[in-house]
């Protein structure tokens, strides 16, 4: 009996234990998400099932697998500008692969499509601060001369501004133009404007996707303080050859892919834009009317598919600008980037990237004055090479890891004769070269439904090398060409000077309800390259400065808080996001500083502190025949230079406004869509007006009157504000329809108010006149055709 006993107590535990193993037994679902028309793998798919908790994306080659327990699930593919899929499927008895094909969503045509990696990401995903623009859709919004602009689109959304209109680049949370990393394939961008900052460098036809990080930048990047935007160009079509392209009052462009091989493995992408501005610019009044402009940018792609596993890509890019004013003066710029990319997917759970870039950006200033022809020109180049590793266990836990090298050569600045007759004088500043290694590591680990956490660090080394000159200065007293003590020299390779530090990444999201959240980040950034300009935009003539010992990196530390709440099935979208920024190292310049060709520059710049908060808030509607987003910004950019000699303080070493300082932002963009293919968009834009110094009197010097201004940012140009519409008709009846085209009208300014881009003062007999440039004083209609084959 007692043998008995034993026998079925042990049978009872076995059974028990073999209950338990049975529950823990987990099945693999593992496949690739396609488009549907095109039949190419599509990268970042968002794959989730919120009953069941399971929550993945798929990778660059669309491949995705996560292990799950027994039992029923119903996942939801949904990527932006793509309908959603939803696939029912029972768990149990073995492995699942599955292929998923997703068409793409051709009703909801939104302007500014803020959409994340599923119809609830910016509740439920990790990230916070992060914006992604549906780029089918960006010839709906209506902007000067009707061109498609990136970056313009950009500046409608909570953050990001510009220092007025036509200005080149953009301003992040109050950063400035040069603390934003713009990556084109991985490459970096150095110079991203047309035509002295009118429009931007990049053709929208060719590029596949636009996101901008303004806060939570991944810890795999590094290098700006502000902000990170990630472009990446077309990987080609592979069903069939497509050619579009459109013709407009300032551009004409074509983009032709298509597969090349018959197996269709090997795919190629190839496009440019060539501008005739200067019809345009005959238009406008004296002087502007005797002004010449012509550029043109250019996009290639390779694609090879080796299997379903692995990829080789290489991509090039070219932009070229010339702008002569009627005097004498001639300005070119030219970017060239190279890439090329190996993606592998080693096993379900393991995957790599392994990039090779090239980027080059130069300038050119010809001076055309018969007794002083001249050449100007800089130029930087910057080569990396870099290894992204991605392991996902588990739907709960998502790794990266990897490391870079990067190398930079620069020529701040060189002036030759070109003429026999000049009277210039060559000068040649010495070149600067350094190079840089990084590695980074990130976990994104999401215990529950509720809570995720995403946390990373990245360790950067920046060293510069000679050869190089340093100069030596006076202790004791402010740097001047004067107090120069000592010159050193470095021979090539010699370590100039080096700096390193850790750069730490944390966000936490937790669910409060199902439709809303509470998201927590902090960033901790370095930068190690400067530009120096004393304009308020970015000029041709600014040029790069690495870091070296007495130009320190600049460091920023952001906190940011965001409440995100979704409304009617996630139609509505709202969030507010609150966020504070420390920064130490900035570069700042004395009054009456001398940049260009100034072999001492170091003594003209100023190590200053600044400081930026704000308030955003957004509300969205995603879906229906109205669509629209409403933002509002309020942010505040202060610096200072803490100097202990007071003839190199600002201000007194007092607080100021930067120059992008801009308290109050508001836009209100909308999309109406109409019968018979219309859509009627509208954009309405309030900014406060950035600071600026005004005279506050004037002085007698050599018996002459001078002006003299006030404290540095002490006053404000007037408030800009602004109303364009546009009207858009698609002539597609069906979504299959392989030929079809569009117009697209916009009317720029409509109630052509004379926003001032800049007030400056003269001197005329004993008076002081006080003079207002617009850039754009009038409405600017525009037309353009746009087709697809």
């Amino acid at each position: 009996m007692r043998h008995l006993f034993v026998r079925i107590v042990l049978l009872s535990i076995l059974l028990l234990s073999s209950t338990g193993l049975f529950a823990q037994i987990r099945f693999r679902i593992y496949g690739q998400v396609t488009d549907g028309v095109t039949k190419k793998p599509l990268a970042n798919v968002s794959i989730y099932d919120k009953k069941q908790g399971v929550g993945l994306t798929s990778d660059s080659l669309g491949n995705f697998s996560v292990q799950v327990l027994p039992g029923p699930y119903n996942l939801t593919f949904s990527a932006v500008g793509y309908y959603a899929r939803s696939r029912y499927l029972e768990v149990g008895r073995g492995n699942i692969r599955m292929e998923v094909a997703l068409n793409p969503d051709t009703r909801e045509l939104d302007a500014v499509n803020v959409l994340g990696r599923a119809p609830d990401a910016n509740v439920s995903a990790t990230q916070m601060g992060v914006v992604r623009i549906d780029m089918k859709n960006l010839r709906n919004i209506p902007v000067v001369f009707g061109e498609v602009d990136i970056l313009k689109a950009l500046t409608l959304q909570p953050g990001v501004s510009t220092v007025g209109e036509g200005a080149g680049g953009f301003n992040v949370r109050g950063g400035r133009t040069d603390q934003n990393l713009v990556l084109l394939d991985g490459a970096p961008l150095f110079n991203t404007s047309h035509m002295l900052g009118l429009l931007s460098n990049l053709n929208a036809d060719a590029i596949q996707d636009v996101t901008l990080y303004k806060g939570g930048i991944p810890a795999s990047y590094g290098g700006r303080l502000s902000s990170l935007l990630l472009m990446n160009t077309k990987s080609g079509e592979t069903d069939r050859l497509h050619i579009t392209g459109g013709i407009g009052l300032l551009t004409s462009r074509l983009l032709v892919q298509g597969p090349v091989t018959r197996n269709k493995k090997l795919t190629f992408l190839a496009g440019g834009r060539i501008a005739y501005p200067s019809f345009m610019l005959g238009l406008f009044p004296e002087p502007t009317n005797k002004d010449r402009a012509f550029f043109y940018d250019l996009n290639a792609r390779l694609t090879y598919r080796i299997n379903e596993n692995s990829q080789l890509s290489a991509t090039a890019y070219r932009s070229y600008d010339t702008f002569k004013f009627p005097q004498d003066t001639l300005y070119t710029t030219q970017s060239t980037i190279a890439t090329a990319r190996w993606s592998q997917r080693l096993n379900p759970h393991l995957s790599f990237n392994l990039t090779a870039t090239q980027s080059d950006y130069q300038f050119f200033l010809d001076g055309l004055s018969l007794a002083n022809t001249y050449r100007y020109r800089s130029t930087i180049s910057q080569r990396d090479g870099r290894l992204d590793w991605l392991y996902s266990p588990s739907s709960k836990h998502r790794l990266e890891f990897g490391g870079s090298l990067t190398g930079y050569s620069l020529l701040p600045s060189a002036i030759a004769p070109t003429g026999g007759n000049s009277n210039i004088i060559s000068i040649t500043l010495p070149t600067e070269q350094a190079r840089e290694w990084a590695g980074y590591l990130s976990e994104e680990w999401t215990p529950t439904r509720v809570l995720s956490v995403q946390v990373g660090v990245r360790y950067a080394q920046f060293t510069n090398v000679g050869p190089g000159v340093a100069y030596q200065y006076a202790e004791g007293r402010p740097r001047t060409r004067e107090s120069i003590t000592d010159t050193l020299r470095y021979g090539s390779g010699q370590t100039v000077a080096q700096y390193g530090g850790w750069e730490p990444r944390a966000t936490v999201r937790a669910n409060i309800t199902p439709n809303s959240s509470l998201k927590i980040s902090y960033n901790r950034t370095r930068q190690y390259l400067h530009l120096i300009s004393n304009t308020t935009a970015i000029s041709p003539v600014d040029f790069w400065k690495v870091s070296n010992a007495l130009v320190p990196p600049q460091v920023a530390d952001q906190f940011a808080v965001g409440y995100f709440h979704n409304f009617n099935e996630n139609q509505y979208e709202t969030s507010i996001e609150v966020y504070h920024k420390t920064l130490e190292n900035l570069v700042e310049y004395r009054n009456g500083a001398t940049l260009l060709l100034n072999p001492a520059l170091d003594a003209d710049l100023l190590k200053a502190q600044g400081r930026a908060y704000g308030l955003e808030v957004s509300v969205q509607k995603t879906r229906g025949l109205l669509t629209g987003l409403v933002s509002y910004t309020y942010s505040r950019t202060l610096a200072r230079v803490p100097s202990p000699f007071p003839n190199v303080q600002i201000n007194g070493g007092d607080w100021y406004p930067s120059t992008f300082d801009r308290p109050h932002n508001l836009t209100i963009a909308t999309q109406w869509k109409w019968s018979r293919g219309w859509t009627f968009g509208t954009n309405f834009v309030y900014t406060s007006g950035r600071p600026t110094t005004y005279p506050d009197g004037t002085y007698r010097l050599n018996g002459a009157k001078v002006l003299d201004y006030s404290q540095r940012n002490a006053d404000r140009i007037p408030d800009y504000h602004r109303l364009d519409v546009s009207f858009t008709k698609d002539g597609r009846r069906t979504l299959e329809q392989r030929h079809y085209s569009s117009w697209s009208i916009s009317f720029y300014n409509v109630y052509a108010h004379k926003n001032p881009y800049s007030i400056y003062f003269q001197r005329v007999n004993t008076t002081t006149k006080s003079y207002q440039l617009s850039v754009f004083g009038t409405i600017i209609p525009s037309i353009s055709w746009n087709f697809t084959f």
